[in-house]
């Protein structure tokens, strides 16, 4: 399975900026990998009202087309490559599955697996403060065991495992190797698709990975559904040769992601975009077909709880705004835990049906960190939907805290409070 994931703009705080803030801090993905930055040559799309496509511009490996000496003549353009002939009529097929038109073209560029990692990886020290802060709340809700250095794994594993991404900064894309192959052209139509929302929709917006709650997350779910749902209907015009090709080379790179491993944790957090954006895109296109899904652009899910069920975000409900708990000490992380991350945080302790019953009436929450010598804590207030959710809620962290060793639950009428240390 392909997967993808923007790169986002540095300073994301809250804990599920895991998705984000470590996975989409770092540039991640999850399984196998399709990231999103931007750097390269142009792709070619389809031209106003959905004629010929535009040509595509040549690689940045390959010289410019260039005027001819005399001022009344011009070079003739050069060819079209393989690469960006097939560009093009993927593209195509892209305009053609979301109904919409390429604005300009796209530039692609393929790198060779050295040059590829240089680029993605360049910029990523300066993420390295967040990824340190949220390891230390990943430690004391003890998601991940002592002695993990978060940000050096995120470098192993993403240095293997990204196959390819897009930057909505720079309209570039940039994809490993040196040649097309069916599983490259999946990731290709996936990428694409990605550069066609953000001509539309814009997909850089820093007041939202940059928000101190779920936003990036409900965000980053939308643009992968998309993304997904298109290179599945990709997938099916395949033939079986070509399908059983691609899905060696998923496999193949599967693998090589494998041989870097990173905390399971990180794994589940970072793959919720591709998991269950897909379901939420489906929903969309249920309600009102293409044009549903643009509206979305405008007013995107906002919380893991309306990704993992749609219907409480085409109601147009909010979660309950809880205002942060007390911290024992200067904070140095705060923000939204949200639905999903109660979920696989009481797995840790509890079997899958508690912790999914016990997160199900998720209303609201935040949470604060703060360091107490060399260990950290964290306290989390949840709000639910009704007081039996509250009790359900109770219960669930009041077993997860005793397996814990180091943490605590008070319960008003209105909020749990869990404070865990480690």
């Amino acid at each position: 399975m392909a997967v993808t994931s923007l790169a986002a703009p540095t300073g994301a705080r809250r804990l599920l900026a895991l998705a984000v803030a470590v996975a989409l801090l770092l540039a991640a993905n999850a399984a196998v990998v399709v990231l999103d930055r931007r750097d390269g040559q142009l792709a070619a799309g389809p031209g106003p009202g959905g004629g010929e496509p535009v040509p595509a511009a040549p690689l940045a490996s390959e010289p410019p087309t260039t005027v001819a000496p005399p001022p009344t003549t011009t070079a003739a353009p050069a060819p079209a490559t393989a690469l960006e002939r097939r560009v093009a009529e993927l593209s195509a097929f892209v305009a053609d599955a979301r109904e919409l038109d390429f604005l300009r073209p796209v530039p692609v560029q393929l790198l060779d697996d050295e040059a590829f990692v240089e680029r993605l990886l360049r910029d990523v020290e300066e993420n390295r403060e967040d990824t340190d802060q949220i390891e230390k709340v990943l430690r004391a809700m003890q998601l991940i065991e002592p002695g993990v250095d978060l940000f050096e794994s995120y470098l192993a594993y993403y240095g293997n495992a990204v196959l390819g991404f897009y930057d909505p900064e720079t309209d570039e894309l940039v994809l490993r190797g040196v040649e097309l192959n069916p599983y490259v052209e999946v990731t290709l139509v996936h990428e694409l698709t990605h550069a066609l929302e953000d001509q539309h929709f814009e997909l850089d917006r820093p007041d939202i990975f940059e928000a101190d709650d779920e936003r990036a997350l409900g965000f980053s779910s939308l643009i992968e559904g998309v993304a997904l749902t298109v290179e599945s209907a990709y997938r099916a015009t395949l033939s079986d040769g070509e399908r059983e090709a691609a899905d060696r080379e998923a496999a193949a790179f599967s693998r090589r992601a494998g041989a870097s491993p990173i905390p399971a944790i990180i794994t589940s957090l970072s793959q919720f975009p591709y998991l269950a954006g897909p379901f939420f895109v489906a929903a969309l296109l249920e309600e009102g077909a293409e044009d549903r899904v643009n509206a979305a652009y405008a007013d995107p899910p906002a919380t893991s709880e309306q990704i993992l069920d749609p219907g409480i975000y085409l109601r147009g409900e909010q979660p309950v705004a809880v205002p942060p708990p007390p911290a024992g000490g200067a904070v140095i992380n705060e923000g939204s835990f949200g639905e999903w991350a109660v979920d696989l945080t009481l797995r840790r302790h509890l079997d899958s049906i508690t912790a999914g019953t016990a997160s199900d009436g998720w209303g609201g929450d935040s949470y604060v960190a703060w360091d107490e010598g060399e260990r950290t804590c964290v306290r989390l207030a949840f709000a639910m939907d009704t007081p039996a959710d509250l009790g359900q809620l109770d219960g669930a962290w009041r077993q997860w805290a005793r397996a814990h060793g180091d943490a605590t639950v008070e319960t008003t009428t209105d909020l749990v409070t869990v404070t865990a240390c480690g």
